[in-house]
């Protein structure tokens, strides 16, 4: 790439002759954009309101006042609404595409459900953009869009109306090292560097509904030669909100070892204590066999020990985990509150907020809540993580700090995405910012690791229960380098066979970071 590339991208317009769509906030964004030079622009979905034919009639009339070398229009959820998929395809363009030109590579993606807010790639969306990434491998420049958020947004609530296989597509876009994906559906601005992906999100341009009061705004890209992502949030009357900066290195990603391990986890969920059959038992005893084989510093159990929260299925659970009661840290997870489990849970186990250990700081945050598998956070819980994380700040950095909880923040790929966790926007942009070194989840039972700006984010499979969504039980071993890397393995309980997940350098910010300068 010989020079800079400059895009504007904006979104969920909702044109409408009703009173959802403020026509001066476009008219002002419309002026903003024709004087602001760029190469092309994306439009990442909810041209329309309500996908009626009077809207779209609104659309085509007025989103010809934009002045621009190329928009890329991609359908979104409110455009999909009564049979408007259809209208799209006949007015506006296909609602599937990609265009190569000037080693560019741009993917357009449909992610809706007609008359449903939530999203779905589905196989064929997701066979069809590693078809494309495959074909144009050698693309300078790769970029996909499509309307729904694949990360949590912040100050968005409940995760209901996300991608169900968000997961999926995110492990598309990052075996593939697709360089930009742009969404919008939240009207909220966020942007994330997903390992060397920048994934960018746009507020709305025009609707009446904003976040938190938020500004109507849109945003600027430039992608340098160096690699550089510069994104400008602005407001629709050409004011910047933010600045962000990502630089993409695509290096291959190496690990000093030679001081050795400064930390070694050993990660599961799952246990299941409680089911009584001869299975569970031979796979637990299995399990612990390999982990104790591996020597960790502590086991950090992510939820869901027991089966169905009794009495029994506790006492059975202390009774095989007691000989690891000085190095085992345990967060629950739904099964662990069934019935009276919320009771027996404080009986048998001292959950606190705060654990220090091996110079080590792990925050236990309970993401469960009886009778749902649904997680919650709350304002007073999440209030309370964040007094932690900006302490961490003024914490020595040869300490390591690490979050765990069952439910996971990050997608998990082959699992569908139908029991998220409350508040998770606002978490992961919290843990993100602060530079929480590590979070560790074990729901779903898939194992899967990714890096979120400096934060890694593993999540683990089940030890032992029959719950699991892979085709055999295993437990994650995490090792911290002095370096300040971190190296993730999944061991197979039945076979013993061990495999890299994920290699994150440079975690720690004091310690050796030449590969994220």
């Amino acid at each position: 790439m010989d020079k800079s590339v400059k895009i504007v991208h904006f979104s969920d317009i909702h044109f409408s002759p009703r009173l959802q769509f403020i026509r001066d906030s476009y008219d002002e964004a419309v002026s903003v954009i024709n004087q602001t030079p760029h190469d092309f622009a994306v439009f990442s979905g909810d041209l329309t309101q309500d996908g009626l034919k009077d809207e779209y009639e609104l659309a085509n009339k007025l989103r010809r006042d934009i002045i621009s070398p190329k928009i890329y229009w991609i359908i979104g959820n409110h455009d999909s609404r009564s049979g408007g998929f259809e209208v799209w395809e006949e007015s506006i363009g296909p609602r599937e595409f990609h265009e190569f030109s000037d080693d560019i590579l741009f993917i357009g993606l449909d992610s809706c459900i007609p008359d449903r807010d939530g999203g779905r790639f589905g196989r064929e969306a997701l066979d069809y953009t590693k078809k494309i990434l495959m074909k144009y491998g050698d693309a300078k420049l790769k970029l996909v869009g499509f309307h729904h958020h694949i990360l949590p947004i912040p100050k968005t609530g409940r995760e209901r109306s996300n991608a169900i296989d968000a997961g999926d597509m995110l492990s598309v876009l990052l075996d593939h090292n697709v360089d930009a994906v742009f969404t919008g559906h939240k009207h909220h601005p966020n942007v994330y560097k997903v390992e060397d992906t920048i994934i960018i999100s746009a507020g709305s341009v025009s609707s009446y509904k904003t976040r938190s009061g938020g500004p109507r705004s849109f945003n600027y890209v430039e992608i340098t030669p160096e690699r550089e992502v510069k994104v400008k949030i602005m407001k629709t009357d050409g004011a910047t909100i933010k600045n962000e900066l990502k630089t993409i290195t695509r290096r291959f990603r190496m690990v000093d070892s030679t001081g050795g391990i400064w930390l070694r986890l050993a990660q599961i969920a799952g246990t299941d204590f409680g089911v009584g059959n001869n299975r569970q038992e031979e796979l637990f005893q299995k399990g612990v066999d390999l982990i104790n084989t591996t020597n960790p510093d502590l086991i950090i159990h992510c939820g869901d020990m027991t089966a169905n929260g009794r009495t029994s299925d506790y006492e059975s659970a202390v009774e095989a985990l007691s000989v690891y009661s000085d190095k085992l840290i345990f967060c629950p997870g739904p099964n662990d509150l069934r019935g009276f489990g919320e009771t027996l849970l404080h009986k048998y186990f001292d959950i606190e907020n705060i654990i220090e250990k091996n110079n080590s700081s792990f925050y236990v945050l309970n993401t469960s809540a009886p009778e749902t598998k649904i997680g919650v956070v709350g304002r007073t819980t999440q209030n309370r993580l964040e007094k932690y994380v900006y302490h961490t700040k003024q914490l020595s950095q040869d300490k390591f700090h690490t979050v765990l909880m069952h439910h996971h923040l990050i997608p998990i790929p082959g699992r569908r995405e139908i029991s998220a966790l409350e508040d998770a926007g606002d978490v992961l942009r919290l843990l993100s910012d602060t530079g929480v070194n590590l979070v560790l989840s074990g729901h779903l039972g898939r194992a899967f690791c990714t890096r979120v700006e400096k934060t890694a984010f593993v999540n683990c499979n089940t030890l032992s229960s029959q719950q699991t969504a892979s085709s055999e039980n295993s437990f994650n071993l995490i090792d911290i380098s002095t370096e300040g890397a971190i190296v993730v393995s999944e061991i197979n309980v039945p076979s013993g066979f061990r495999r890299i997940l994920g290699i994150f350098p440079g975690i720690v910010a004091d310690k050796n970071t030449e590969d994220d300068k």
